[in-house]
């Protein structure tokens, strides 16, 4: 006689959406999310009161197993985020902003991380960065984990950050006072008790889609992430001048070493193993040339935009308003990163260089997704869709 053998229960994995006026976006952000080869997800779209069509949408979608919205009036893009939270039952949780994007093979790879190493809190993997019109992919590759490096200089790609439902019970939910850097406070907050586990995985595309960069945005930014980095550590002095630079230097050498394996490994393109989702993925182009000339000090940032061809079938180029639209406006979030391209004549400077790149793109990357000002809808109820 045959025993039958149960499985174990597969964890139930939260993604939260945070919506404004997004009705060219957030559908490809649903799909995404819905075409995961893991199936035990819920979906949960907190929408601020969007008139755009953003609701027709939520509304044909709301058949779908493990899709839950609700539109509402909130007081800014953590806000809804932290709404969303109070509504998970995931063991695992994330926040997927609405035009950012998801692999096929995503949370299967997060998942299985979280079961290899119960100690850990945070999984987080590397990301693309995928300029709608273009195709031109950047990659955004982490250095291991460093905790005074993410409080001073560092950035993790949003997208690509999972963590275990104890760690919102041990340290809370988004500062939801912050308008555009929340999730960066919460990196910093949590690092000095919470485990994060880096895997060899692309695990998001961050969707450039916006024209430029707003000055005026771009300040606002530059100085509430330097108001959160201060609750955290000194950003004054010789102190912090020397460990900025020592942090650039070890996270600029963490990438170097991840991007060699990452280069062995794309001469194989094996499916199981390091990279395996992306590699593994043969409608993908890849440029060895690009991939080897990565590993030179000084020009990695410069050619690693090459290094990879977005496919035409991902997601098609969203569609514009006729007006102006939640995006074009000062309150307005969406991906944008510019392109930085500085000359390099040593592998300090290659570090700096590269710690400075991505601090434009971070700070270009604002917030993502919906508006990030408070909004203002009085007298307006809650829609709710399950």
């Amino acid at each position: 006689m045959t025993a039958t053998v149960t499985p174990p229960a597969l964890p139930l994995v939260s993604i939260i959406t945070p919506s404004l006026e997004q009705a060219s976006l957030i559908e490809q952000t649903i799909l995404s999310v819905q075409q995961q080869t893991y199936a035990n997800i819920e979906h949960i779209v907190v929408d601020g009161g969007s008139t755009d069509g953003t609701l027709d949408i939520l509304r044909r979608h709301a058949g779908t197993p493990g899709f839950h919205w609700v539109s509402e009036p909130d007081s800014g893009m953590y806000d809804a985020i932290n709404k969303g939270i109070g509504r998970a039952r995931g063991e695992i949780v994330a926040y997927l902003n609405s035009d950012d994007l998801y692999f096929p093979w995503t949370i299967a790879a997060v998942v299985a991380a979280f079961a290899a190493d119960p100690a850990a809190d945070v999984v987080f993997g590397d990301a693309l960065s995928v300029d709608d019109r273009s195709g031109r992919c950047v990659v955004l590759m982490h250095p291991p984990f460093h905790l005074d490096w993410v409080r001073r200089v560092g950035f993790l790609a949003q997208p690509a950050v999972f963590w275990r439902r104890r760690v919102l019970d041990r340290f809370g939910g988004f500062d939801a006072s912050l308008r555009l850097v929340a999730d960066c406070d919460f990196w910093m907050r949590i690092g000095a008790g919470a485990r994060f586990r880096l895997i060899d995985e692309f695990l998001a595309i961050d969707r450039i889609h916006q024209e430029g960069l707003r000055a005026a945005r771009s300040a606002a930014l530059a100085s509430e992430l330097s108001t959160v980095r201060g609750r955290y550590v000194q950003m004054a002095g010789l102190v912090h001048v020397s460990r900025m630079a020592y942090d650039r230097v070890v996270a600029a050498m963490g990438r170097r070493i991840r991007w060699i394996r990452f280069a062995q490994a794309s001469g194989r393109r094996r499916s199981s193993g390091p990279w395996g989702g992306l590699l593994g993925d043969r409608s993908i182009e890849f440029s060895r040339r690009a991939i080897l000339l990565g590993l030179i000090p000084g020009l990695g940032r410069l050619v690693r935009a090459e290094a990879i061809r977005r496919p035409s079938g991902w997601f098609p180029a969203p569609r514009r308003s006729a007006g102006l639209g939640d995006h074009d406006s000062i309150d307005g979030a969406g991906a944008e990163v510019r392109d930085v391209q500085r000359s390099v004549r040593t592998t300090a400077e290659a570090a700096d260089h590269e710690a400075a790149v991505e601090e434009d793109a971070r700070l270009d990357q604002v917030a993502g997704g919906r508006r990030v000002g408070p909004d203002t809808q009085e007298g307006a109820g809650a829609v709710v869709g399950e």
